[in-house]
């Protein structure tokens, strides 16, 4: 973990009680005789397919089999047009607690309710770590935290909600509301350097407060041998076919669009290849229509929501990546695993895991001409694909979810000893 200056104790709330720690065991200064666990409540505005959930779920599945810690998982109802993890949850045998009012949305009532619901819960777990992921669960969190008297506030940024396409009255608004969230929260997670440069940019909070994280996945699940013809059978793929593959949500930030339309440009040249996309969401009559505009019917397939992209991922012989904005996109680490070369859109934190002409290619986010011409140059050039595969599989190593997971870990650790809450034996 890469932390900056720690928050000053000014800006913690009051403890009602202090832990002491002795090895793995705490013990309340309230209660001398009782011994627990350092209580965790961990918060998802939408428990369903992204990257934010991916991090959430390895965290809760860490914290909850971890001797030192107890951890309840809170998240809101999920919104129709996206896939439901929570029974995955329930499968990790993970504590899990749906609250209604957690919305994906601004509703000022539905909100408060929901803030009025998290501190009940908050108050009566008795957590001393409050954890909240996305935007919608990071306010209404932090602020039932905060009224909870909760001792350490962590949010965890996976990217800036803010875009070029957001209305101005909605860019102010989260702004403000980032800000003021910003001055009770002991520390703010991000997940890329561009997270830190652009939380300073907009003044939601000083140096001191941001920590560095980067995601990590279970690299194992990625490195397996896999049965590339019978993957192709299944997926009603050509045996011999080049692949190209992207992994997201259809929807507005992923930008499946312009994929689409570099691989017109591409399959326009070059005869022997093939694309995929997985992922479910909003855009996929969009997608449907302008593939076929494109003719593209045999050869780019949207393969929905799956649970097995570690088996398809080997298959592919270049990722791509066409999002207008992200934090740090847990596919790039799957695609360095597994080994393949990534062209994808220079937005936020891509340039910190795509190294320009050595792991793949960075190119301007809004030109599939430009995306085309570099996936052009890996599918004529095996070997350079094969190279830059190589690199990007030693560059993996580091982005582990045991790493991940420690860092928070003893971010946590950290922050209930500068709140005074643990104290060394």
């Amino acid at each position: 973990m890469t932390s900056l200056n720690k928050l000053s104790n000014q800006e913690v709330l009051p403890p009602q009680g202090s832990i002491i720690t002795d090895q793995s065991e705490y013990t309340l200064e309230t209660s001398p005789k009782s011994k627990r666990k350092i209580r965790v409540l961990v918060a998802i505005t939408v428990l369903g397919t992204g990257g934010a959930t991916n991090v959430v779920l390895d965290l809760a599945n860490h914290l909850n089999q971890s001797p030192e810690f107890e951890v309840l998982l809170i998240t809101g109802p999920i919104p129709p047009s996206r896939n439901d993890l929570t029974p995955l949850a329930h499968q990790m045998n993970i504590p899990i607690q749906m609250v209604p009012n957690l919305i994906n949305h601004i509703d000022p009532l539905v909100n408060f309710k929901a803030i009025t619901d998290l501190r009940r819960i908050m108050v009566a777990g008795d957590f001393d770590v409050v954890h909240t992921h996305s935007s919608v669960a990071g306010v209404v969190g932090r602020l039932a935290a905060y009224f909870a008297r909760v001792p350490v506030i962590i949010h965890h940024v996976h990217g800036w909600g803010l875009h070029e396409k957001m209305s101005t009255i909605s860019r102010i608004l989260y702004l403000n509301l980032e800000r003021l969230c910003a001055r009770f929260t002991n520390q703010l997670i991000v997940v890329s350097k561009t997270d830190i440069q652009k939380g300073l940019e907009y003044r939601i909070a000083n140096e001191e407060k941001y920590a560095l994280i980067y995601n990590g996945i279970d690299q194992e699940r990625f490195e397996q041998t896999v049965d590339e013809q019978q993957i192709r059978v299944e997926l009603g793929l050509k045996p011999e076919s080049d692949l190209v593959g992207m992994v997201g949500r259809l929807d507005e930030q992923k930008n499946p669009l312009d994929f689409v339309r570099a691989a017109a440009i591409v399959s326009a040249s070059y005869d022997n290849v093939q694309f995929v996309f997985i992922g479910d969401g909003p855009l996929k009559n969009d997608s449907e229509k302008l593939i076929r505009e494109l003719g593209l019917q045999d050869n780019f397939f949207l393969l929905g929501y799956r649970d097995d992209v570690t088996r398809i991922m080997p298959v592919l012989k270049i990722t791509a990546l066409s999002s207008l904005w992200e934090g740090l996109p847990i596919v790039f680490l799957e695609a360095l695993c597994a080994g393949k070369p990534i062209v994808a859109n220079n937005v936020d934190g891509a340039k910190e895991i795509v190294i320009d002409g050595e792991t793949g290619y960075l190119v301007t986010p809004g030109d599939p001409s430009e995306m085309a011409e570099k996936i052009l140059a890996l599918l004529n050039d095996d070997s350079l694909c094969y190279d830059m595969g190589g690199i990007a599989k030693n560059r993996s190593e580091y982005y582990s979810v045991e790493r991940m997971v420690s860092e928070i870990e003893q971010l946590y650790k950290d922050q209930l000893k500068n709140s005074h809450l643990i104290v060394e034996a």
